[in-house]
């Protein structure tokens, strides 16, 4: 296994800094596993890995191709409440924002549900899409909990909004309930996001609760699968035992609908 995540790391990094261009084809697992001095199933099995996350692509009869631009690689563990930006820090790049809107709009039905509010109520809605040295990493829509004293002034949501959260609410957003699907992008997202209609992304929706179990925001976060890896810690509970959570289902106007992964997790902004 060492093996393979080692031969799968040198060729990641062979993509990211352009000895294998864009477009063009890996040399064969023969000649790959004479370089390495590995067997021909390490090989595949560290290319399998660089498929996965979307930067190569097999082509029957053809081989396997170099599909990603592999400018940046952003790694997150669903463990705790992290911002993207802090994240991307994290990973040694330069974090930003683009497309930053902030309206109150009517809340959907998902929302509605997630955020436990009648029908009929506003919310807060925060458009926006983060980058990685200037590469689009996420694109998100978060519905916030309308109170008096949450701004709608562009300038206060350029920052995490975990901490707007505690300042307005006094108190911090401690947990949150992920899910995780796997889609390809619409044209508008795939767009936002600097890749092509039906690129493959993960798609994070998230209820996040304040300490004492308010939920204060619902999150659906569009991730280009080929620049930002998932991880889940995961463990025993108290008693030993596996528990489920469930959230509503994202509307057809927050994102589109296909096979989902479950994980219970909290998230991302």
């Amino acid at each position: 296994m060492l093996r393979v995540q080692s031969v799968a790391q040198e060729l990641e990094r062979r993509v990211v800094e352009g000895v294998y261009p864009e477009g063009t084809r890996l040399p064969a697992e023969p000649e790959l596993a004479g370089e390495f001095g590995v067997s021909r199933t390490t090989v595949r099995g560290a290319v399998a890995d660089l498929q996965a996350r979307g930067l190569v692509s097999r082509e029957q009869g053809r081989g396997t191709f170099v599909r990603g631009t592999g400018r940046v690689s952003v790694s997150m563990t669903l463990e705790t409440n992290l911002s993207v930006s802090a994240v991307i820090r994290e990973s040694g790049r330069k974090p930003g924002t683009i497309g930053l809107s902030v309206n109150r709009e009517l809340a959907p039905a998902a929302v509605l549900a997630a955020l436990r509010l009648p029908a009929g109520s506003y919310c807060i809605v925060v458009r926006r899409t983060r980058t990685a040295d200037g590469v689009a990493v996420t694109d998100s829509v978060d519905h916030l909990l309308e109170v008096p004293s949450l701004p709608l002034d562009v300038s206060a949501y350029e920052h995490s909004v975990y901490e707007l959260l505690e300042d307005v609410h006094r108190r911090p957003v401690l947990s949150g309930t992920a899910m995780i699907q796997a889609h390809v992008a619409d044209e508008p997202t795939a767009s936002r996001l600097g890749v092509a209609p039906g690129h493959p992304i993960l798609v994070l929706s998230q209820v996040h609760d304040l300490s004492g179990g308010v939920p204060v925001m619902y999150s659906i976060v569009s991730i280009r699968s080929d620049v930002m890896n998932l991880y889940v810690h995961r463990g025993s509970s108290a008693d030993d035992t596996l528990h489920e959570s469930t959230l509503p289902e994202p509307s057809e106007r927050d994102a589109p609908q296909s096979s989902t992964v479950p994980a219970v997790s909290p998230g991302t902004p």
